[in-house]
């Protein structure tokens, strides 16, 4: 009884101390955010261990990013800068909703201050080691490989939310950078004026490529605004000359009945970004994607051979090559052409 009343004073303690930090965040939400075991960070974001990197360190196997590009999982900071900040509502997303009370307008407006890249950075680490922490006495987890946790070597920035949103994102490109820790940064490209600002681009910068043409945009994505369809293929015009400076690719999330046709309209965008990487992933019914009201269900995610089938059209339309795959991902991985085969596994000493 006393055990339980001191774990209990310690949940209130900690509460209140997220209550007082995360200011940006609504009491109901950080409730459940902090259930979902999230880290909260600063004021407005958080780190969240990935369930990939649960199992690399019980020896059980690693992630598509390993797979494709060579990211250890145990060192993979899965984050984000924007916790709830978005402009976009996808009927697939796992995050919360308008359905659930959340709105556009609960982003923060004028007078909000975002907090330092530094301090993101350095938040980060503390709360990726913390989600670690648990697997020092796991019969399962190595001594290494438990080190090499401690040391986070890449931070995905991935999590939730729209990252551009985030003023300093260059600055806090480059301090990760600094620490000689890689950067993978998914955009839903509707701030291409904020991308072309940043003086420093991640180690691979993806573009969520998830609506063939517009009217699909509308219906399956609910932006914020109708114009953000035109921000978006302005950011896919920018990704050429972007690719000559860092590794660039386009993320497909696909649902059943809901984005996967026309496939020509995605092969059009495919042609017109140019990106060294197109990832074909089926959409997964988790977390927010699972409410009654989105009109999802299992059967909206794709099984791997239908992945392989929907990504050997896509290679047909484009000339990509289909390089990888990571079945229990549900995933293919596509490649621009043959130079982009070759150097898919990154090098991490050039980071």
């Amino acid at each position: 009884m006393a055990r339980r009343r001191k774990k209990e004073a310690e949940k209130t303690k900690y509460f209140k101390e997220m209550r007082e930090q995360a200011e940006a965040i609504p009491q109901e939400l950080l409730k459940k955010l902090l259930r979902q075991k999230y880290h909260i960070v600063g004021k407005h974001s958080a780190v969240k261990m990935c369930q990939w990197t649960a199992s690399t360190l019980k020896g059980e196997g690693s992630c598509y990013k390993n797979a494709f590009y060579g990211i250890q999982s145990h060192q993979c900071i899965q984050s984000t800068p924007v916790l709830l900040f978005c402009n976009h509502a996808c009927v697939f997303c796992w995050r919360m909703m308008p359905e659930e009370g959340l709105k556009f307008s609960d982003m923060p407006k004028k007078g909000f201050s975002w907090d330092a890249p530094k301090e993101i950075v350095e938040g980060f680490v503390q709360a990726h080691r913390k989600t670690v922490s648990g697997f020092g006495g796991n019969p399962k987890t190595g001594g290494k490989v438990f080190e090499e946790a401690n040391s986070p070597k890449h931070v995905a920035l991935s999590l939730t939310g729209e990252p551009s949103m985030y003023p300093y994102m260059g600055e806090l490109l480059e301090e990760f950078h600094k620490r000689g820790i890689s950067t993978f940064l998914v955009t839903n490209g509707t701030y291409p004026n904020m991308v072309e600002k940043w003086k420093t681009l991640p180690t691979q910068l993806y573009v969520s490529l998830v609506a063939p043409n517009k009217e699909v945009y509308l219906k399956a994505i609910r932006p914020d605004s109708p114009v953000l369809w035109e921000q978006y293929l302005k950011t896919l015009e920018m990704l050429p000359e972007l690719g000559k400076k860092t590794r660039t690719v386009l993320r497909m999330t696909l649902v059943r009945d809901v984005n996967m046709q026309p496939i020509e309209g995605y092969a059009q965008q495919i042609l017109l970004a140019k990106p060294h990487y197109v990832e074909v992933k089926s959409m997964v019914f988790v977390g927010g994607a699972r409410l009654k009201e989105r009109g999802l269900s299992t059967g909206s995610m794709l099984g791997m051979e239908e992945i392989r089938e929907y990504a050997k059209e896509l290679a047909k339309l484009t000339g990509y090559i289909y390089a990888a795959e990571h079945a229990p991902s549900r995933i293919v991985l596509l490649c621009k052409d043959e130079k982009a085969l070759k150097s898919r596994m990154i090098d991490f000493s050039k980071i």
